[in-house]
């Protein structure tokens, strides 16, 4: 364990942001936090949990403790006919751990390729894409507490676990490290293919579903992302930045009657979802340039560091697309990034 001062989290953040953090340390142990508060001076400052900066906006240089989880390991904790449970250390990198997963003839997490980020983030921001979440293979969560180093395991069911949430993003938001994360996965002649987004069905549809593998659908999710999603190692982008919107069915008769192509999904309360991305390109807003941040014209859900953009500047260009999707639809949009 080596703390570093006035460090820049330039490298963990997928803004790419050239911001510093007052002190930064890397935890690999439960023993590595009961070291770091036997020091008076760090033990009195605020501490921070990141990942690896896929869905943060750093806006300012961070006072107090900055730390993240490197732990690594990948292991299977349990295994029957049908099933296997891993293990898996928070600092692994999501995508890692999906091909690794995929590599083995699995099912569970193939829909989730390419998301960026570390394994610690995916039960705290319950990550998803192409119809799943990060929430339906995960059994339990197992955290560290930092204050005390005290270890605290959750099952799926204490998780309130909700649409890019949970309770380690809202109650115990810098509390609970996200230590190791185990996921019930199922095996190659057990699963089946989770097509229910249409995309991705249709980019399949040419293969009987009976003859789709992990690896198909991994493949496919992989072509579609790289072709649908600026890649943040060439330009700065933490992915999607706002939430899709959930209107009620009585705004939504009003919507549809003002504007008869919006596109929607219909869910089971009988609420409805819209496509963030919908909104901010028919509010004439995709491409949209705010001093070295832009909207994608890629993706409008994208906001986008050019270079050399401060934090400041893809925020205020944030609250600009909030208030014309607003005053164009009446609908505001909720960051899906957290914003420090």
């Amino acid at each position: 364990m080596h703390i570093q001062a006035n460090y820049s989290l330039q490298p963990h953040n997928t803004f790419k942001l050239d911001v510093k953090t007052q002190y930064y340390v890397e935890i690999n142990r439960q023993s590595d936090i009961l070291t770091l508060r036997t020091d008076i001076k760090l033990a009195s400052l605020p501490w921070r949990i990141i990942g690896d900066g896929s869905n943060l906006l750093l806006t300012h240089d961070l006072e107090g403790v900055t730390i993240r989880c490197t732990y690594k390991q990948i292991k299977i904790v349990k295994e029957d006919g049908d099933n296997v449970w891993i293990s898996v250390g928070a600092g692994v990198k999501w995508h890692d751990l999906v091909t690794h997963t995929v590599e083995k003839g699995w099912w569970g997490l193939e829909n989730l390729a390419l998301i960026p980020g570390t394994v610690g983030a995916a039960p705290v921001q319950n990550i998803g894409a192409y119809g799943a979440e990060a929430q339906d293979s995960i059994t339990r969560v197992h955290t560290l507490n930092i204050y005390d180093g005290q270890r605290q395991e959750f099952r799926h069911s204490d998780c309130q676990f909700g649409y890019r949430t949970s309770i380690f993003k809202q109650e115990f938001i810098n509390k609970l490290l996200v230590y190791r994360v185990t996921f019930q996965l199922r095996k190659y002649h057990k699963g089946k293919p989770n097509l229910v987004y249409a995309p991705l069905k249709q980019a399949l549809s040419e293969h009987p579903v009976s003859e789709l593998t992990p690896k198909m659908i991994y493949d496919t999710v992989v072509q579609i992302r790289q072709e649908r999603i600026p890649d943040y190692n060439k330009v700065g982008n933490a992915g999607s930045f706002f939430k899709n919107p959930i209107v009620d069915a009585e705004y939504f008769a009003n919507l549809i009657e003002k504007h008869p192509d919006i596109l929607s999904h219909k869910m089971l309360d009988g609420n409805y979802k819209i496509p963030a991305a919908w909104l901010i390109e028919q509010s004439g807003l995709k491409g949209k340039f705010h001093g070295h941040a832009a909207v994608s014209n890629k993706h409008a859900l994208f906001l986008l560091n050019l270079g050399g953009a401060k934090g400041s500047e893809i925020e205020e260009l944030a609250h600009m697309v909030q208030e014309e999707v607003n005053h164009q639809f009446g609908i505001h949009l909720e960051p899906e990034v957290i914003i420090l």
